[in-house]
């Protein structure tokens, strides 16, 4: 199943107050994650495809935070406090997104600039950074921080102000009318990777375990009745706690009752690698370990034998193969990988910073749209009619404009030591729904 981007930030929380910051699918921009650049072995990005400049936005351009040569956006994120570096993705990503726009002559002829808010988990931070940008930014774009529930009452006193977020960890988030986001993740679930699996391995998904983060509890709950509703039967269901690290009481339970499907769409990638290392030692061997988290750049190095995955480990990804495996087919990734390397060279690339470029594209497309007079009205009105987004086909095509989830995966599995793109050959397998669960049922 397709990880909901709310689970993978809460499981990432989880686990790096015990293992550090570069086990999560965020790291620090200091180094300690493998370089795009060096993503894909012998990469050669010069010889690959990229995207075309974004088109010119020829309307007239006003409102706060625009002079006659720059237009600053806004951000804010969470990069100091109990987990340094937590979100430090979408500072880079958005880094390297501004940094190709300026490089094609900015947006309407201005220079963009960022002016950037670390919250340090703190609520009166993020709310005193949200009432600034009001008045000082044409558009907040790229947030994402636990406290976001935080700027609802300054974006609900300033109807014209403009927030595209990397990540909405609030769902309530997505009943003010000013708030959006490149993928939209409502309460809910994608059908399409759950779908696949179950063709691909009817026995096992009869056979199915879950296992879910605290943090994450009623994310978790979301994939199991999404997983129900299309026939999967799960033997054994547990909420551990966040930091767990030793699965072995787990992976005896689960050995005893014939589990073949372990679902850890809710665990980072420390629980995967924990997980497959003490499966192996306790001779279990399911079908299938299905790991949102999984399809990170620190994975095989937290394995140490990157073989226990083969064949095993999936993946439903809601983006293309931003480590690079689609780096030659898929423009957009190589161009924002280019980008990343330009921007920040030691940086991984992660989930974070494939959603802050996405976010600032999004953006852009909506300016595109505005018309002649490109205000931050007008560029709301533009957002609410963009229907079909995919950031040049970085992400999964999606509805932005309704807010709605996508229902678009390329299904990912490890084979011989690395991750390869199983389904569909190119672009993405939307054959399924996104299950939407009302939040009254994920909270019984």
């Amino acid at each position: 199943m397709i990880p909901h981007k709310r689970r993978a930030a809460l499981a990432c929380l989880a686990s790096v107050a015990v293992v550090g910051l570069a086990a999560c699918s965020s790291s620090s921009s200091k180094g300690g994650g493998a370089s795009p650049a060096t993503t894909v072995a012998n990469a050669n990005p010069s010889s690959y495809p990229t995207l075309p400049p974004n088109p010119k936005v020829a309307g007239t351009l006003s409102g706060p935070g625009v002079t006659a040569t720059t237009i600053t956006i806004g951000q804010i994120a969470t990069t100091t406090g109990p987990v340094p570096g937590l979100f430090q993705g979408a500072f880079d990503g958005l880094d390297a997104w501004v940094a190709w726009v300026n490089a094609n002559g900015g947006i309407a002829g201005r220079q963009v600039k960022i002016d950037r808010v670390d919250d340090g988990f703190n609520c009166s931070t993020y709310t005193n950074a949200m009432t600034n940008f009001a008045t000082s930014a044409f558009a907040v774009i790229g947030n994402i921080s636990l406290e976001d529930t935080c700027g609802k009452k300054v974006l609900q006193a300033n109807p014209n102000m403009i927030d595209i977020q990397a990540l909405t960890l609030d769902p309530t988030l997505y009943s003010i009318p000013n708030v959006f986001a490149g993928e939209s993740t409502p309460p809910g679930a994608i059908t399409t990777g759950l779908e696949y699996m179950k063709k691909k391995f009817p026995d096992a998904v009869t056979h199915a375990a879950q296992l879910v983060g605290a943090a994450a509890a009623a994310n978790g709950k979301e994939e199991q009745l999404t997983a129900e509703s299309l026939g999967y039967k799960y033997l054994y269901v547990r909420d551990i706690p966040d930091l767990t690290t030793n699965f072995t009481t787990y992976i005896l339970a689960m050995k005893a009752q014939g589990v073949k499907f372990v679902d850890m769409t809710d665990l980072a990638d420390t629980s995967d690698a924990n997980f497959l290392q003490q499966a192996a030692q306790q001779n279990f061997h399911p079908d299938v370990v299905y790991g949102a988290s999984a399809y990170d750049a620190n994975l095989f190095k937290l394995l140490g034998n990157a073989s226990l995955a083969n064949n095993v480990l999936w993946s439903a990804l809601f983006t293309s193969m931003y480590l690079g495996q689609d780096r030659a087919t898929v423009p957009a990734v190589n161009t924002y990988l280019t980008w990343m390397v330009n921007a920040h060279p030691s940086a991984a690339s992660t989930l974070y910073s494939v959603d802050a470029w996405a976010a600032g594209q999004l953006l852009v497309q909506a300016m595109q749209n505005a018309g002649a007079s490109v205000t931050q009205s007008t560029v709301l009105s533009a957002l609410k009619n963009i229907n079909n987004f995919s950031a040049g086909g970085l992400v999964a095509p999606s509805d932005p404009g309704l807010k709605q989830g996508t229902h678009c995966v390329v299904m990912a599995n490890v084979q011989n030591s690395q991750w390869v793109r199983v389904e569909p050959a190119s672009g993405f397998d939307c054959s399924g729904t996104y299950h939407t669960i009302p939040l009254s049922e994920v909270s019984k």
